[in-house]
């Protein structure tokens, strides 16, 4: 999966010495979304995405705090108003879903939950004139703080927002038309202020709060905290049935944790890859997923001699069997492929053997680290990457094996299934860009696609195409997601996509991750005297399936 900084260092090594420029992102098909405008009459709904502003300025609240700091993300961040964003689909500290709770003596309530930060609107307190501020859910139960009544004021197309726990009613403090006003909460007194207005827009794109939780695996005791990859496998082999295997990359261990859960500045990852288990798709608490090991090891998949990485990827589970794509190397450069085969257990102890399959292991062109998909056709489809365009840009290509014989692969060049792997355009089954992933969700190949993660260049989006075949062809494609992470002031590195159809929220949302790096183009990784791990863990998103043809 960090097929992407393997093609930028090869890329890297070729400017020097070709003095080309990169060649830019094949964006020219993507299509950017549409959003509604209407102010809303009658009650609001179970769950949609609103924008909501004061009826007097005018002005919207959103969460506080420097962009460029990751402030506006962080719990406990406080609410103000301020007049429209200039791009609210990427700046979506704006934007609020409203989101059904539960009823109380005939009283519907609602969780507020912000797109950018996937947090939700909290009454600190309960009095009167205190800044009201977003945080974090509890994975079980309804906080009255977090609880609140939306009621059109008649017929007026104007709501009063009432906390359940105090029966304060959200205001913009004293009347102001200024942005960065307070978002307060204050008895109820029938002015303006307390009144707002809630303008639809159509679903976009939120952040996954409770995913991203998930990750901050905290404890020292706990085996891996920290990696730069998260791809995920649904089990259904015996008592792991309904259980989840998350594969990592490089990561580091919780022995290393500081008090402040932290590592010490020029810690090193302690082992280059990692699996642990989810008790199920809704269990999101990160003390409940044990590390899984191999002889005691956790470092599951074995690094070569020679070598100094062995990076596993996409799995696929097969009876009692997960088969896992791993590509091997040194440094950043990928030396050959292997297909290990995992067996499962009972308990968290597995065991393991490297297979290499003719024709996929020994050669480096294809690598196919970015999706595999068992079919009831008794196939599984394995998706790679070949990089073009200085790792700017991709061929995406697309092997198989059947469930019956995992060393048996054939390969599409374009026409047919053949015995070894076809480079080029005419065998692709679509393009990528500088880093990709696919899965089969709701009926089609999904590809996700991000701009090229690793030259922190202002191209940062992610983008999504569909196919009803594995052989394409795609769909033009949708872009989706923008990401903002900074740091020490500069943007953020980020790679290894992945995408997860198996966690389903009723929503019909699909779930989207992909990960940060502690570099940040001449920025120092540390922050102060520590490396947070923040900046080494999997971020998730929900794209709405509605927005991708889904």
């Amino acid at each position: 999966m960090k097929k992407q900084l393997v093609i930028c260092a090869t890329a890297v090594s070729l400017f020097i010495v070709q003095g080309c420029k990169k060649n830019e992102p094949l964006i020219k098909s993507d299509n950017s979304s549409t959003n509604s405008s209407k102010k809303v009459n009658g009650p609001v709904s179970d769950y949609a995405e609103y924008k909501i502003s004061c009826v007097i300025g005018g002005k919207f609240i959103e969460v506080t705090g420097n962009p460029a700091a990751n402030e506006k993300y962080t719990d406990q961040r406080a609410l103000v108003q301020w007049a429209a964003t200039g791009d609210d689909e990427k700046d979506g500290w704006q934007r609020w879903y409203t989101v059904y709770a539960t009823t109380v003596s005939g009283v519907k309530y609602y969780w507020l939950r912000n797109s950018f930060s996937g947090k939700v609107m909290e009454s600190p307190n309960n009095s009167s004139g205190s800044q009201l501020r977003q945080a974090r859910t509890p994975f079980l139960g309804y906080p009255d703080g977090q609880m609140w009544r939306i009621t059109e004021i008649g017929t007026t197309g104007q709501y009063n927002i009432v906390n359940k726990g105090n029966g304060l009613y959200v205001a913009n403090a004293a009347g102001s038309t200024s942005n960065g006003t307070a978002i307060i909460q204050e008895t109820n007194n029938g002015n303006n202020r307390q009144k707002w207005v809630f303008t639809l827009r159509t679903a976009s794109t939120y952040r996954e709060d409770n995913v991203n939780r998930f990750f901050e695996r905290n404890g020292t005791s706990q085996g891996s905290v920290a990696f730069d990859q998260g791809t995920s496998l649904p089990l259904t082999w015996s008592s792991n049935n309904g259980k989840v295997l998350w594969i990592t990359q490089d990561a580091f261990d919780g022995s290393a944790l500081q008090p402040n859960s932290m590592f010490n500045c020029g810690q090193w990852f302690h082992y280059g890859n990692s699996m642990f288990l989810q008790n199920n798709i809704y269990d999101f608490s990160p003390s409940g997923a044990p590390n899984i090991t191999r002889g005691g090891n956790k470092r599951i998949i074995d690094i070569q001699a020679g070598d100094t990485f062995a990076w596993p990827g996409p799995a696929v589970e097969i009876g009692s069997h997960v088969w896992v794509q791993v590509g091997e190397g040194s440094g950043l450069s990928l030396s050959r492929q292997s297909l290990w085969d995992l067996t499962q257990s009972t308990s968290t102890a597995w065991t393991g053997v490297r297979t290499l399959p003719a024709n996929m292991w020994n050669q480096t062109d294809i690598n196919y680290a970015i999706g595999m998909v068992k079919r009831p056709d008794n196939y599984v489809y394995c998706f790679g990457t070949q990089g073009t365009g200085f790792g700017y840009t991709s061929n995406i290509h697309v092997a198989r094996f059947p469930t019956s014989n995992p060393q048996s692969w054939t390969f599409w060049n374009g026409s047919s299934w053949t015995s070894t792997p076809t480079t080029g355009t005419t065998a692709r089954v679509t393009d990528g860009l500088g880093s990709s992933y696919v899965a089969y969700v709701n009926g089609k190949y999904v590809l996700m696609t991000m701009d090229q993660g690793f030259n922190c260049d202002a191209n940062r989006s992610i983008y999504i195409s569909t196919s009803s075949n594995p052989t394409g062809p795609f769909t033009a494609r949708t872009k989706v997601y923008t990401i903002q992470e900074n740091l020490n002031g500069n943007y953020a590195r980020y790679y290894t996509p992945a995408i997860h159809p198996e966690h389903t929220n009723g929503r019909n949302e699909l779930l989207l991750t992909y990960c940060l790096n502690y570099d940040a183009c001449g920025q120092g990784s540390c922050s102060g005297s520590y490396l947070d791990p923040y900046f080494y863990r999997v971020k998730g998103i929900r794209v709405p399936y509605s927005k991708i043809g889904l």
